[in-house]
């Protein structure tokens, strides 16, 4: 990625409420967006789109298990969050290396997280920890970065 389009996303991420990316090993993309539901009330959407032949945990595998999954937001006067990240129901299965039941994605996932709007303006910046697999490989965790403006 040459300067100017680092530029370029830079500049889009500061003056919108939506971040899109893809991760280092490319088989998993983040579109994030903010969906305000009322003057006071919001939610984080974070879309993750699998490549084929591969799947992405899910939130509350077992914490005996090396994988990961989390959402971290970083503190802001402008929002509060409202409860834990939401996700649809995973698939699951057992993992005969782990020798424990995993469950996680595959095709498309969208999380979301409710927050009450306390500020006019403010930025909403977090990161997406997350694990990727195929049959045959698995990607170590990864960290996607995400910066979501808030408007009037």
């Amino acid at each position: 990625m040459n300067r100017l389009t680092i530029l370029v996303l830079t500049v889009l991420m500061m003056f919108c409420s939506h971040s899109k990316g893809q991760t280092l090993f490319g088989q998993v993309t983040w579109e994030c967006t903010l969906k305000r539901k009322s003057p006071e009330e919001g939610e984080i959407r974070m879309k993750a789109r699998i490549a084929p032949g591969w799947h992405m945990y899910a939130l509350g595998n077992s914490p005996l298990s090396p994988i990961k999954m989390n959402f971290k937001f970083e503190p802001d006067r402008s929002y509060q969050l409202v409860g834990n990240v939401s996700q649809p129901s995973p698939l699951l299965k057992s993992d005969k290396l782990l020798g424990m039941p995993v469950t996680y994605f595959e095709n498309e996932v969208e999380f979301g997280q409710k927050i009450r709007l306390k500020g006019k303006n403010g930025t909403i910046r977090g990161t997406i920890q997350f694990m990727q697999c195929s049959d045959q490989v698995c990607v170590p965790p990864q960290d996607f970065g995400f910066s979501l403006k808030i408007f009037n």
